[in-house]
């Protein structure tokens, strides 16, 4: 019944700031998405990058659900970062799933702080992430704030002789890499061969003909491409 789903008629989208972000009302995320409203949600991400959905109470499974909207979803390459009960969940937080705080130096807590560096969600992978849906549960009253930067403004910015030094360049992009950066212990074998290191360009072209930056902390070597981007 039309009543079972959220109407694009019933969102309005205000931007937030003139080079990212805004704000979604009047989506009620917690229902299946008609066609309508999901491409009126598809359209707004692609013009604004970040969106926010301040009134959204959800479930872990209904977050599950709506992510799936918009592609296949990914399982984080380490087991003990994710949700026993749903998979497709990371947990980004300082207590473990029985709500005891981690301890300061372990290894899931150390990875964890590795979120406060600039990074480009599942850059690590051949195929990278469109994007992540974040949900706040728990959240502090102050610090532990999640910046965004819009990649295409940044490239439109550099000069000339800068972006024709980047046209031909590829970084490579590891999540070992990363975890050394904690001086975090060898990933397990079989978690490490879900993700072996691949080169990404360091301008992207897009569908639409614009190019934007690709930078993550994932990225710890760079070398020139073989074929101009």
């Amino acid at each position: 019944m039309a009543t079972d789903f959220t109407n694009a008629t019933d969102m309005k989208i205000d931007k937030l700031h003139p080079a990212i972000g805004a704000k979604v009302r009047g989506a009620d995320l917690s229902k299946p998405l008609n066609g309508e409203t999901l491409a009126a949600l598809r359209a707004a991400f692609t013009a604004h990058h970040v969106l926010v959905f301040p009134d959204a109470d959800i479930s872990d499974a209904q977050h599950v659900r709506f992510s799936r909207n918009f592609s296949d979803l990914e399982v984080f390459p380490q087991s003990d970062m994710g949700a026993a009960y749903l998979p497709e969940i990371y947990r980004v937080s300082n207590v473990d799933e029985n709500d005891v705080i981690l301890p300061v130096e372990s290894d899931t807590a150390r990875y964890q702080s590795l979120t406060q560096l600039w990074h480009t969600d599942g850059s690590y992978l051949a195929i990278p992430s469109l994007g992540a849906v974040l949900h706040g549960v728990d959240v502090t009253e102050t610090g532990g704030e999640t910046l965004f930067a819009n990649m295409f403004a940044a490239y439109e910015a550099l000069p000339d002789d800068m972006k024709e030094r980047l046209a031909g360049l590829k970084a490579r992009h590891s999540f070992q890499y990363s975890r050394a950066l904690k001086n975090l212990p060898p990933m397990q074998p079989e978690e490490l061969a879900r993700v072996p290191p691949v080169d990404q360009p360091m301008v992207r072209l897009h569908p639409d003909g614009r190019r934007s930056l690709y930078l993550a902390t994932f990225a710890g070597r760079w070398r020139w491409a073989p074929k101009p981007i």
